[in-house]
């Protein structure tokens, strides 16, 4: 016994030791990962947060790598984790209930994302390292003196290595974004480094001659749970995996595992499982097989067990169809087959426009609700159209599903699985960004889950699991429409039932149907989107053709400014060279596949434009500006032709240089009147005289502002482009106060010169507040995302597909591949009237099992995190 208290003690040391290069090599990955992010994200705002992530990280490595394995250790010897060898706790309430419950520790108790964030540290490094700690915690226990496997009492368990850093993270004067990165990128690598310290340490006890604890089945007090006039020991099919006699009483006459002491008496059936299936989220049983894995997952089924699930199997065939559907409320108007849920919104109002049916932007729960009622709740209590999904339509079909494999179970994982299944498989059908019928999908689809699940407990853990990866893909693509009744709509949910309508009629053995079905409709998708695609590749191409030629416009007409022959020119022809002509200039060289130094020499065009403005200049040489005039203007022309640039914009400019030019051709016509003799040898200050009754007093020197080439705000788009580009009118206003005449005043125009911030220096009021949030709603925008616009009249589900460099100009994408692009000016009026709306379409599945997590933290985490 010394002997193993003297080898569980080096292994806390050892494992605290190696703490310190461990988090060494996580923070140099978290680090590089933080990095890489930066230099790929197109926001500046995220590249600084990113930014200063990875060097605040690096700022404090150094101290948190030396104090790191001081906490640890300090957390290992804590009497709430270790039990020295022939001890025994005063009470089990100074236990940790279930090796999963430090992780609720970790909720921080002003900021409930932190806590997200950091279950989602541990949800990554317990997969990593599930297996290897299984055999540690058997090893672990039996160092301790311990007869059966207890994983709480193993003081190097994942919740104390995350809890610690957590607490250390925690401490950096930072802001909690910055402390929900480090989490972010550090779980990984932190997986990985705890998987090897947990080898190393089963290498010591193994060497030391160390034997593995066996497993047992944890008790509970008989009466817990208990329905009366059940048979507990009464035998059901599958009782011989039960283990009667065996193994399990065994553990029952033992009393429990040691180191617990319960006042209540102890059956010598293990009644642990007789009521399995009526066990809620927050047993620990269930929280243990969430969290761990179960570390009684493979472990058999007591009789009892079989005999509660048979009597519910019976009483379940002699219940009617009608009593199930009792249970479900009665649809509401705004839910319904015969009801307009495709949106919520007043339709009495021609001038309101009604809402679409999923929004998740703000004040969710007003949006929830439309003007007939609540939406109809869907769960696996609910009947769905027989119609549709056949037999399973039926709730008690789907629950005699459910009931007949916990039958037919045979191992404690097997029926945590199925629970699990169910509720999940609830949270999803709950979620309000799904239309109706997407939901209700995920309702039918629960047969062919449960059977999974009987074969694979734990698939929803796995983020490329087969069947997790169909429900997300599902939701994801049905983000795509947000009107039930809409054509699109219609062939996409068809698709959908024939798919899981197939599985429902499998028998489940392993992963591949779901694998093979989700390959099935992902096919026909991208099918269905290759013209799609197709079109939103040309948009996007023409749009960053013109970001690029407007970029090097900019550096061209920079280029311009510091010519040392400007002087004298009028500012009118500077704007024209530091405009349009630089991005004729921009557009011939992007254009040019000769890779020429000046193509079709409008360069070189510059200089003599310059000189043929400025009138002393010309008037000593007449006949060179002669020469030169056709040409010049026929080049000038074709340069802005092939930029197709509207000649209404370059007016004033042909007509300032008409009468820039007009002195010498004046004195021409002039010279042409008189004698041949005199014609070419006249004084040329009569010559001069004659031509100052020309009007040039509009035409002004260029100032020195003028003289200053700046960088455009956004691209400039050619008339053809705008148009292909989508640039359309929207309705000025949002639901409420809309004037008499709406479609009057457009909120969405083309691009203009105009500061998108500039909107004069108007005091500070609530509509700048509104502006501003209405600009983090925009800049919180990634490529990908999906908005509701409203447009036309009527709400269109669109995807964002390109923004500037600049965040100036933003192209949405919808149905058909309709473009519609916008200036940021026009999104932030847009979102302020709640005519363009962001869709939140995080993870389906991981916001349902998010969800079970905080279902399942015990009561005191629970208010913490409160």
């Amino acid at each position: 016994m010394a002997l193993q208290a003297d080898v569980f003690h080096r292994c806390l040391q050892e494992a605290a030791t190696a703490a310190k290069p461990a988090l060494e090599r996580c923070m140099d990955h978290a680090v590089a990962a933080l990095q890489v992010a930066e230099t790929q994200s197109m926001k500046a705002i995220e590249r600084d947060e990113l930014g200063l992530a990875w060097r605040e990280l690096l700022r404090f490595r150094t101290g948190w790598c030396t104090q790191y394995p001081v906490d640890l250790l300090a957390a290992f010897n804590q009497p709430a984790h270790l039990v020295m060898p022939g001890a025994v706790p005063a009470s089990r309430a100074a236990m940790p209930a279930l090796a999963g419950a430090d992780m609720f520790s970790l909720v921080d108790d002003t900021e409930v994302e932190e806590g997200i964030e950091s279950s989602r540290l541990l949800q990554q490094v317990v997969p990593v390292v599930e297996q290897v700690l299984a055999e540690l915690d058997g090893l672990m226990s039996s160092a301790q003196g311990l007869v059966n496997v207890s994983p709480e009492f193993n003081p190097v368990r994942p919740e104390v290595y995350a809890q610690t850093l957590r607490t250390l993270l925690a401490g950096a004067p930072v802001a909690p974004a910055i402390q929900a990165l480090w989490i972010k990128h550090l779980a990984e690598p932190l997986g990985r480094e705890l998987k090897l310290v947990y080898e190393r340490l089963i290498n010591m006890l193994e060497l030391a001659q160390v034997r593995a604890a066996s497993y047992r089945v944890l008790q509970t007090p008989a009466s817990t749970g208990k329905k009366p006039g059940r048979a507990a020991g009464t035998a059901a099919p599958g009782a011989a995996n039960g283990k009667p006699g065996g193994e399990g009483d065994e553990d029952a006459a033992e009393g429990g595992p040691i180191g617990y002491v319960s006042d209540e008496p102890i059956a010598r059936v293990p009644s642990q499982y007789a009521d399995l299936s009526n066990y809620e989220v927050k047993d620990a049983l269930f929280q243990d097989f969430l969290f761990r894995g179960g570390s009684n997952a493979n472990h058999g089924l007591a009789p009892s067990y079989y005999a509660t699930i048979e009597e519910e199997l019976i009483a379940l065939k002699a219940t009617p169809d009608s009593a199930h559907a009792a249970l479900q409320p009665q649809s509401q108007p705004g839910g319904g087959d015969d009801t307009d849920h495709g949106y919520h919104g007043t339709r009495s109002d021609p001038r309101r426009p009604t809402l679409p049916a999923t929004d998740a932007w703000e004040e969710p729960e007003a949006w929830e609700e439309g003007p007939g009622g609540p939406s109809r709740i869907v769960d696996v209590l609910s009947q769905l159209s027989s119609q549709v999904w056949g037999v399973y339509g039926r709730a008690r079909e789907r629950a005699l599903v459910r009931t007949q494999l916990k039958k037919d179970a045979t191992r404690v994982g097997q029926v945590l699985g199925m629970e699990v299944v169910k509720k999940l498989v609830n949270q999803v059908a709950q979620d309000p960004r799904l239309l109706m019928p997407v939901r209700e999908a995920i309702v039918a689809l629960e047969p062919s889950l449960l059977r999974l699940a009987m074969v694979d407990p734990r698939f929803f853990s796995e983020e490329s699991h087969p069947g997790r990866r169909l429900m997300e893909r599902v939701a994801q693509r049905s983000f795509k429409y947000n009107d039930e009744r809409s054509p699109e709509f219609d062939i996409f949910f068809h698709s959908v039932t024939e798919a899981f309508n197939a599985l429902n009629a499998l028998e489940i053995e392993d992963a591949k149907p779901f694998g093979a079905a989700l390959t099935e409709l992902q096919n026909l998708w991208d099918e269905q989107d290759q013209h799609e695609q197709s079109q939103r590749s040309n948009i996007r191409q023409a749009m960053q053709f013109a970001e690029e030629r407007q970029a090097q416009a900019d550096q061209i007409a920079f280029d311009m400014s510091l010519r040392a022959d400007l002087e004298g020119v009028p500012g009118v022809v500077l704007d024209f060279l530091f405009g349009p002509w630089a991005l004729v200039m921009a557009h011939a060289r992007l254009t040019d596949t000769a890779r020429q130094i000046d193509p079709e020499g409008y360069g070189s065009l510059v200089t003599d434009l310059l000189w043929s403005v400025k009138r002393e200049a010309t008037l000593k040489r007449p006949g060179k500006l002669i020469a030169m005039i056709p040409g010049l203007l026929g080049k000038l022309h074709t340069g802005l032709a092939s930029l197709g640039l509207d000649p209404r914009e370059t007016e004033a400019f042909f007509s300032a240089v008409e009468k820039l030019h007009r002195p010498v051709l004046r004195l021409r016509r002039v010279r042409s009147q008189r004698d041949a003799a005199e014609s070419d040898q006249a004084p040329l200050e009569v010559a001069l005289a004659e031509t100052e009754s020309s009007d040039l007093s509009d035409i002004l020197p260029a100032t020195p502002e003028q003289r200053k080439a700046k960088a455009a705000g956004q691209p400039w788009l050619a008339p053809q482009e705008l148009d292909n580009a989508g640039f359309e009118d929207t309705l000025p206003s949002g639901p409420a106060e809309l004037s008499a005449t709406p479609d009057d005043e457009p909120s969405s125009q083309a691009p203009d010169d105009g500061d998108d911030d500039g909107e004069g220096a108007a005091p500070a009021s609530s509509g700048d507040d509104d502006k501003h949030k209405a600009e983090e709603v925009l800049m919180g925008l990634r490529e990908g995302s999906w908005v509701d616009l409203y447009s036309k009249r009527s709400w269109l589900r669109a995807q964002l597909i390109w923004a500037s460099n600049r965040g100036t100009l933003f192209m949405f994408v919808s149905h058909g591949g309709q473009p519609h692009s916008m200036t940021k000016r026009s999104c932030v009026r847009l979102i302020k009237d709640r005519l363009l709306r962001p869709v939140e379409t995080h993870g389906v599945v991981a916001h349902a099992l998010d969800n079970l997590v905080r279902e399942a933290a015990p009561a005191d985490a629970e208010g913490s995190a409160a």
